[in-house]
């Protein structure tokens, strides 16, 4: 294939899944890491590493690795680090998916107990146990409380734990894990990085001795995402800051405004001074408190259907960190396969509702919202 003598614009996509080799010297110099090459479509290309560089570089991470989807860069965290006897502490109000996966790790020895983070007692008597790790979201999915990473950090530090932190919600715009102390940081890079509803894609981030060991562990497990994908988060990645700035501001009047409608009972949000993680979210967070924010109507399912029928710009979507404001129903999506009972101890009724905040006109976003709350 010839190549232009001159560089292209953009990188180019390696859609490839075999890649030539000289002879058995190169074969064995780029297993060995002696030069960098790629091996097979599954173990990454050059779309993987810009991708992985960009993200190093945002979060300030000595390494990167870049997954299938984020609860494969959990996976592949877990399988390099965990072993039998492990004893994760973990926060109670995990992402569904994070806390099925430790349930599922049990049956391989891994022990698993949920405390509310904020109570750093509990977490400092979990941790007391050997071979721990502690596990904590950045900002709660979907109840928006704010983790104080420092002060975890340093129980994690006390006890000789490894503190790995899902930053979704923040993502590195907001917080950066590792500057606390964390040992690892998990994105789903599909939300906020990725930022158009097109991709799917997950990170972790960390030491280099810790993503050499997830990155073999991945590319055994088949965990690593594709090319495509890659290419396009990169590309993303161009206009993300901005898309934060904007539906940051966004969601900060829109939490404001629907705390002065009679239907709304509740708003959850750290960027409101009546928030319990709003003293957290001013020690963690940073650009200010992200796009994210969940609110509590009447519990009835009719009327929330009614109230979903009249909105006229908002969608329901079962996910987040789109340029257009998008909904979400917890209770029938990220939470589903809890039972009621488990569901109503979180706070998580039918009358709970995840907005996540895009780039329009605030105004347009809030007569919409309107709209739909007179249906209440």
């Amino acid at each position: 294939m010839q190549q232009p003598i001159n560089r292209p614009a953009s990188a180019p996509i390696y859609q490839s899944a075999g890649w030539i080799f000289r002879d058995l010297d190169e074969v064995d110099d780029v297993y060995e890491n002696r030069v960098r090459g790629s091996v097979y479509g599954g173990s990454g290309s050059p779309n993987h590493w810009a991708l992985e560089a960009a993200l190093c570089e945002l979060h300030e991470a000595p390494a990167a690795l870049i997954t299938a989807a984020g609860m494969s860069a959990f996976t592949a965290a877990l399988l390099s680090l965990a072993r039998v006897g492990t004893h994760v502490v973990a926060a109670h109000d995990l992402y569904g998916n994070t806390t099925r996966l430790l349930q599922d790790l049990q049956r391989f020895g891994v022990v698993t107990t949920l405390v509310d983070v904020s109570r750093h007692a509990d977490v400092r008597a979990g941790l007391a146990q050997p071979n721990s790790m502690l596990i904590v979201e950045t900002i709660s999915n979907p109840r928006l409380q704010v983790a104080d990473l420092g002060a975890l950090a340093n129980l994690a530090r006390e006890s000789g734990a490894l503190l790995i932190v899902d930053n979704t919600l923040a993502s590195p715009y907001h917080c950066k894990p590792l500057s606390f102390g964390a040992s690892a940081v998990v994105e789903s890079i599909t939300k906020f990085l990725g930022g158009h509803h097109d991709l799917v894609l997950g990170s972790l981030l960390g030491s280099a001795e810790l993503i050499a060991a997830a990155k073999t562990t991945a590319g055994r497990a088949g965990l690593i995402g594709p090319s495509f994908e890659s290419w396009l988060a990169t590309r993303s990645l161009a206009e993300y800051s901005l898309r934060m700035e904007r539906s940051s501001a966004n969601a900060q009047e829109i939490a404001a405004w629907l705390q002065g409608q009679p239907a709304v009972r509740r708003v959850h949000y750290p960027g409101l001074e009546l928030s319990p993680s709003h003293a957290a979210a001013m020690a963690t967070l940073q650009n200010g408190f992200g796009p994210v924010l969940s609110f509590e109507v009447n519990p009835d399912r009719q009327a929330v259907n009614r109230f979903l029928h009249a909105l006229q710009r908002i969608k329901l979507v079962l996910s987040f960190g789109g340029a257009e404001t998008t909904l979400s129903h917890p209770g029938t999506s990220s939470h589903r396969a809890l039972s009621r009972e488990a569901r109503e101890q979180l706070g998580i009724h039918d009358g709970f509702l995840r907005l996540s905040v895009g780039v329009e006109d605030v105004a347009d976003v809030i007569a919409d919202l309107e709209r739909g709350l007179s249906a209440f």
